[in-house]
Formats: C-alpha cells, structure tokens, sequence
C-alpha cells in the first residue's frame, strides 16, 4: 500500500499525539511525553506544521512529524532561517514501509518551498534506524551543535544543506 503524507487535520490531533507518544514512551521522561502527547500545542503555534502519514485509511495513522519553521517557538536547534524537524514517530506496525521517510521527505520538501538553507534535526544516540535514515537522505552529522537536554542526556545534531 501507498503512504500517503500530508498536513494533520484538526480532528486528528488526539489521535497525532497519542501515536507520537506511543513511540517515545519508554524513550523520554514522564514530562516530555506529555508535551508530546499534546499536539494541539503544536497546532496552535505559528510557523509549525504537523505532517501526518496514512495507508490507503483502512489502518489510520501510521505516523507523525512536526515541521518547524524560522518562527516557530517548537525550534530547539534551527538558526536564523533553518527549518527544524521534531518529534518523528512511526508506529513499530508501520515500520520498513518507508514512512519515516516519507515524513521527513515532506519536511524537506516544505523547507525548499520556504526558501530555507538548511534542515536540522536532533536525535537521541540510541535511535540508530532514524540516524541510518537521516544518512541515506543525506543528512550529515554537526557535532558541534550536539546539545544536553538535561544532564546524562545529550542529543545529536544533523543538517542538510538545501542549495
């Protein structure tokens, strides 16, 4: 079946946040899994948008990403007029199906179309299937702006370059 990406509707939120939880449960501390639980927060912020990916509707949501823009107050690592990526989340059912991909190809694609240099991203050093995917789509590593969420725990940096 074909995965379908686009802009999460309003009337998905619930279902949005409940999916990206899912997949960080486990991941993140008890407070970051309720931020991201709520994707409303999301959804009423400026300069950010939620791509949601489905199947042909028969399973509903497979996964989410949120896509922030300069402006966006969800950017933790974008600079001046980088977009950032946040919060990936694939459902372990709808893995190797390409819809990680998908959603991060949406970014990218949203990037270009607002004129940015550059899309960022963080990950946790544990989630190497999303580091072999940000590889193969031609993100490179920028360890210099690897940053600590708290102590224990830091994150790493990646960039692709848009020109």
């Amino acid at each position: 079946m074909d995965v379908l990406v686009r802009e999460a509707r309003e009337s998905e939120l619930d279902e949005v946040g409940a999916v990206t939880a899912t997949v960080y449960d486990g991941l993140v501390s008890p407070e970051y899994l309720a931020i991201v639980r709520d994707a409303r927060s999301r959804w009423d912020s400026p300069a950010t948008t939620t791509f949601v990916a489905l199947d042909d509707g028969t399973e509903g949501l497979l996964g989410a990403v949120v896509h922030a823009a300069p402006g966006s107050p969800w950017r933790n690592l974008g600079e001046d007029e980088e977009c950032e990526i946040r919060m990936l989340g694939v459902l372990a059912a709808a893995r190797d199906r390409g819809v990680g991909e998908a959603l991060v190809r949406a970014c990218i694609a949203r990037a270009k179309a607002q004129g940015s240099p550059r899309v960022v991203l963080c990950t946790e050093p544990e989630m190497q299937a999303a580091q072999r995917l940000y590889a193969r789509l031609g993100f490179e590593r920028v360890p210099q702006r690897d940053w600590s969420v708290r102590p224990g725990i830091t994150l790493m940096s990646y960039a692709m370059e848009l020109s």
